[in-house]
């Protein structure tokens, strides 16, 4: 592929590019995944999922990682929506989110484990 750097037309008059990086043309189909924190509530928690609570719909088989304190003690894992339903509407927020966790460190597992057995 050859690239060539580009002039910018502003209000009639040709300038010079001036980007540190040059930008590339890509061809069609290309698309980025771009990481968008969402705010939600913890519902309950077992050890294949977390049931959470959302102003905004997620779509089925969306992957993504979930941060949150379980008993004190920080967790992560990777998960997967299995399930929306709309939320009753005396809860303020939209819609129901059931998430499988796909994956999760062997730590994190155990968070789980030491808090859904207590």
């Amino acid at each position: 592929m050859r690239v060539k750097r580009s002039s910018v037309v502003a209000q009639g008059a040709l300038m010079e590019e001036r980007r540190r990086s040059p930008r590339y043309a890509t061809g069609a189909g290309e698309f980025a995944l771009l990481p968008v924190a969402a705010s939600v509530q913890v519902l309950d928690i077992s050890q294949a999922g977390v049931l959470l609570r959302s102003q905004q719909p997620v779509k089925v088989g969306t992957r993504g990682r979930l941060r949150l304190t379980v008993g004190g003690a920080p967790f992560t894992a990777e998960v997967e929506v299995r399930r929306v339903s709309q939320s009753p509407a005396e809860s303020g927020y939209g819609y129901r989110v059931g998430v499988m966790f796909v994956d999760i460190a062997p730590e994190h597992r155990h968070v789980i484990e030491r808090f859904t057995r207590q």
